[in-house]
Formats: structure tokens, C-alpha cells, sequence
């Protein structure tokens, strides 16, 4: 498959969602007592800050119309490489602080690029 920007944010947009549906009932303490739960969320936050990488060097223009994308790559290095500092507590405050502006700004910039999973 030929990648595009539209391809990446797509990707970024599927991630957003994926996380909200795993997460969705849940509140900070099951959260964080659900292994498989966190290493899922964990995995789609390193989609996002990948593809957001890959975006930048695709199209930076694009890339930096998404608020905070820098933080999110950023992210994303920490989850791959920082194992061993990651706590619970920052990936649920950036669920709860970073996913829907993420989403909002991916959606825009598709436009009518179909989103639905």
C-alpha cells in the first residue's frame, strides 16, 4: 500500500480510537491493574508517535499543524526505549489530556477522509 499523509493520520485517528475503546470503562486504578490493558494502549501510542514521525518526514507542513506532535514523538521514544521509567500515571494523564485534541486535529486535517473503524 502507497503511503500518504492522509494514510498516516488515518493510522493516528485508528490509534486515538482503539485507545478510547480500550480504556473507555475504565477509571485510573483498573487501569493500571489490567496488564494486558496497558501493554495494548502502550502499543497504540507507539502507532500514533510513529506514524506521526513518519508523517514529519513525509510532509511537515502537515505534521506541524498537529498541536503538541513533537511531545507525542517524543512519547513515543520514552514507551520504546524508557521501558523501565514508564509509569501508569503518565500514560493515563495522557489519555485523559492528549488523546481528543490529537483525534480533533487528525480529523481536521483529513477532512472527508473516511474515519470510521
Amino acid at each position: 500500500m502507497e503511503r500518504d499523509s492522509n494514510t498516516y493520520l488515518y493510522d493516528i485517528v485508528q490509534g486515538c480510537h482503539t485507545i478510547h475503546i480500550f480504556t473507555q470503562h475504565l477509571d485510573f486504578e483498573m487501569y493500571t491493574a489490567d496488564l494486558l490493558v496497558k501493554s495494548a494502549v502502550e502499543r497504540q501510542f507507539i502507532i500514533i508517535g510513529e506514524a506521526l514521525s513518519r508523517l514529519k518526514r513525509f510532509d511537515v507542513t502537515m505534521y506541524d499543524q498537529i498541536s503538541h506532535a513533537d511531545q507525542i514523538v517524543g512519547f513515543r521514544h520514552i514507551l520504546v526505549h524508557g521501558y523501565d521509567i514508564i509509569s501508569d500515571q503518565l500514560v493515563w494523564q495522557a489519555i485523559q489530556s492528549s488523546l481528543t485534541e490529537l483525534l480533533e486535529n487528525c480529523n481536521n486535517l483529513l477532512g472527508d477522509w473516511p474515519t470510521s473503524i
